[in-house]
């Protein structure tokens, strides 16, 4: 009877434990409105730069729960912005982001590692109907309630064919992102 007991008892408190668990997880709400996502890479003997609006998707973060948190965020491309109108469509064109059969770049995380900076999101990058595996560190800065993530990498245009390797335009391109958040309640 007692070796019933103690099973239950393990059972019950392993199930609590679950539930705290999955409750611990925090459900975050991106402010599309003041997401950035900017970029610059060397073109024509100078650093262009420019960035993307209204990031979307899913936050889900916890600090203490890192193996159940993720990050799955999508970019409309149409929104991109270097100042230059013209040089904006030709950038949405086929030779460069074929928005107009790619419109949406999407990164979805695979998992989250704390590092001595912050964190790492580690994850699958598609953009022009390439995905590749990436990494992107972050820090979280803010509450409990509201706050933003930032972070910043490098990718390699040729990767995703965005436009043709030539001596003109860099192959290198940072990436910048600055992903407001708030709490779902």
């Amino acid at each position: 009877m007692k070796r019933i007991v103690s099973v239950l008892l393990a059972s019950l408190l392993l199930m609590i434990g679950s539930a705290y668990t999955i409750q611990s997880i925090i459900n975050w709400k991106i402010d599309s409105e003041k997401a950035m996502v900017k970029f610059s890479i060397q073109a024509h003997g100078q650093e262009l730069i420019g960035n993307f609006k209204g990031a979307k998707g899913e936050v889900k973060f916890d600090e203490n729960d890192l193996a159940n948190s993720s990050l799955n965020c999508t970019i409309d491309i149409t929104t991109i912005n270097t100042g230059i109108g013209g040089r904006d469509t030709h950038l949405q064109s086929k030779e460069f982001f074929s928005a107009a059969t790619s419109p949406v770049s999407k990164f979805t995380s695979t998992k989250i590692e704390k590092t001595a900076a912050g964190y790492t999101a580690t994850g699958n990058l598609l953009m022009k109907e390439t995905t590749k595996e990436i990494s992107i560190p972050f820090v979280y800065e803010g509450s409990k309630a509201a706050g933003t993530f930032k972070g910043s990498f490098k990718i390699r245009r040729s990767d995703y064919k965005i436009g043709e390797a030539d001596d003109e335009i860099g192959d290198d391109v940072t990436i910048s992102l600055e992903i407001p958040v708030t709490v779902i309640n």
